[in-house]
């Protein structure tokens, strides 16, 4: 279960990103975190902090919970 909230969550980071047509390197600038953790979460494959999660969603402009919708 843990692994299918995982990939929800970078699945709607992605196509969040995607949409604002933001590249990773610069959202990772907007955030405050690395490329290397941004492709983890990107792709699933990476448990992330709450205040990581929180920092992703202020970057998309979006609260932490609409993240895992």
């Amino acid at each position: 279960m843990e692994t299918l909230y995982r990939q929800k969550l970078g699945e709607n980071v992605r196509i969040a990103r995607e949409r604002a047509g933001i590249s990773q390197r610069d959202f990772c600038l907007m955030a405050g975190i690395s490329k290397p953790v941004l492709i983890g979460i990107e792709k699933g494959a990476r448990n992330i902090r709450l205040s990581t999660l929180i920092r992703v969603a202020e970057g998309l402009g979006c609260e932490p919970w609409e993240l895992l919708k």
